[in-house]
């Protein structure tokens, strides 16, 4: 491993935490359960480089706990406050991180700092990624303010350490980020619009408290949608997705887009290669839109390579709750899966990472969403306009689920004809 010092090497000087209440304005319903309201963690560090220009840089991240603990039942433990230590842990030793050097390194060093938490309180792993991220965020923020361009352009030999082998292995010789990114961001990201478990699709459903799916295409235009999947019963699953499809295709401006999202819901690929067969009895034109899906299966769960294979050959499978570290993703394709997807809330250093690796490989990626709100939405669309990904489908739910947390820049992004108008964006660090 050598690593080069650039000028644009960053020490933190200060970093704060800050924490603020984000209410649901309806329940966002996974297969696990409800989610009613977040606390959302913002992360501030002031950095100098080596050529001694000073920035301040921002993270932030609802803290999903739901979402990190999956379906592990709860111990007594308050979860939420439990993840605003760990981000007050990680927060607090950022000065004593490491040497100057770039938010790649630096980002590896938070993350090691990160599973010695993890080890140390007993919680998964996921956990730790996510209150790891707005600290994370922050130091590739603060680091391209003090260079003074969107971060996205600095992930360079010109600007970084060392090339990707060294996180990715010697296939990543002399490769770097900025290799596998667009030369221009795009301007206008289709929206990926969430149906939940338990959302109404027409105004006979509606209890008055969730605005139905039929609105949603009638005033905002969207026709990608993700599709949370409860998991109990193929042919039911087959059912809503057959319902989804029915429902939006009548009143959708273009031709509808689905991916399914069972949160882990299922055991084994038998169960989703059922619902594909049953949706597609039922309904061949719901089943002909149908994408992706994204982690259908346990995270901790190793699954049969030829029923992979099988159930691949028909649709592509994302790593999402599994993708924890890309030092294992070699060993997760060759067990199957086609793919990842990218998601800020798990850190923006894997989030860049995993892309690449993708890319380089030719595997599936797409963006998803944490239910971002204010920088943390500002951040993911910024990142997903400079990704070349097999979909450009942008899920941003926060405007479905937490609307009132969408304050700043967040709130001055606008949907139009089924697109996220990205003309609010700074284009300033990683935003």
């Amino acid at each position: 491993m050598t690593v080069r010092e650039r000028t644009a090497d960053i020490r933190v000087l200060g970093a704060e935490v800050s924490f603020r209440e984000v209410p649901f304005a309806s329940p966002l319903v996974l297969s696990s359960g409800p989610i009613t309201g977040l606390t959302e963690a913002v992360v501030e560090v002031v950095v100098r480089n080596r050529a001694g220009r000073t920035a301040r840089g921002r993270g932030s991240v609802l803290l999903s706990h739901p979402w990190a603990y999956g379906g592990q039942p709860p111990r007594g433990e308050d979860r939420d406050v439990v993840f605003r230590g760990v981000v007050e842990q990680l927060t607090a030793g950022l000065p004593g991180l490491g040497d100057q050097a770039d938010p790649l390194r630096l980002g590896s060093l938070l993350a090691a700092a990160s599973r010695e938490i993890v080890v140390r309180q007993g919680i998964p792993e996921l956990a730790g990624l996510v209150c790891a991220a707005p600290v994370d965020a922050a130091l590739h923020d603060g680091w391209a303010k003090a260079l003074g361009a969107p971060a996205y352009r600095c992930y360079t030999g010109e600007h970084l350490g060392a090339d990707l082998a060294d996180y990715l292995g010697p296939d990543f010789r002399t490769r770097f980020p900025g290799d596998y990114l667009r030369a221009t961001p795009l301007e206008r990201l289709p929206v990926q619009h969430v149906v939940g478990v338990a959302d109404p699709l027409s105004r006979d459903e509606a209890d008055g408290t969730t605005m139905p799916l039929t609105e949603w295409v009638a005033g905002d235009g969207v026709h990608c949608f993700k599709v949370k999947l409860a998991g109990r019963d193929p042919a039911a699953d087959a059912a809503r997705i057959s319902d989804v499809y029915l429902a939006t295709s009548a009143v959708a401006p273009a031709p509808v887009r689905i991916s399914l999202d069972p949160n882990e819901a299922y055991r084994e690929p038998g169960q989703l290669a059922a619902v594909l067969r049953a949706l597609g009895r039922l309904a061949p034109a719901a089943r002909d839109a149908v994408r992706y899906a994204e982690q259908p299966f346990p995270r901790d769960g190793a699954q049969d390579p030829a029923a992979m294979a099988e159930l691949t050959a028909q649709l592509p499978v994302l790593l999402d709750e599994a993708f924890i570290d890309v030092a294992a993703l070699d060993r997760l394709a060759a067990a199957g899966w086609s793919g990842v997807t990218v998601k800020t809330g798990r850190g923006h250093t894997q989030s860049l990472l995993g892309y690449c690796w993708a890319r380089h490989h030719g595997r599936f990626v797409a963006v998803a969403d944490l239910t971002n709100v204010g920088d943390a939405l500002t951040h993911s669309a910024a990142m997903a306009s400079w990704l070349r990904c097999d979909t450009t489908a942008f899920e941003c739910n926060s405007r479905q689920y937490a609307p009132a947390g969408n304050t700043g820049a967040a709130g001055e992004l606008v949907v139009r004809h089924g697109e996220l108008d990205l003309a609010a964006l700074s284009r300033e660090g990683i935003r």
